[in-house]
């Protein structure tokens, strides 16, 4: 809704613009490093809950960087491996049903 609202001080919106080719690269370059790490990775690479949000939401933002089927195939062996991780952290753990 915001990218179709008006800027009330007429400010032309930048929305809708592709970022440059530098800022693509490094972004491109930026994820393949976390999959990497991802991909390799044993158990979980951030300490905390809280990394790990902020680690999955900059990857998942970051991919509409590129182009539509480049970040969607980045995603979805960035999700697998997430899966993974997250099992192995979890592996062992009984859920808390609030006996």
């Amino acid at each position: 809704m915001l990218a179709l609202q008006a800027d009330l001080f007429g400010t032309p919106s930048h929305v809708a613009e592709r970022p440059d080719d530098e800022t693509v690269a490094i972004v491109r370059a930026r994820l393949h490093a976390t999959l990497a790490l991802v991909k390799s990775a044993t158990v979980m690479p951030w300490p905390d809950m809280l990394a790990i949000i902020r680690e999955d939401n900059a990857f998942r933002f970051a991919k509409d960087v590129l182009p539509p089927a480049e970040g969607a195939a980045l995603w979805a062996e960035f999700d697998v491996e997430m899966d993974r991780l997250y099992a192995i952290m979890n592996e062992g753990k009984e859920p808390d049903l609030g006996d």
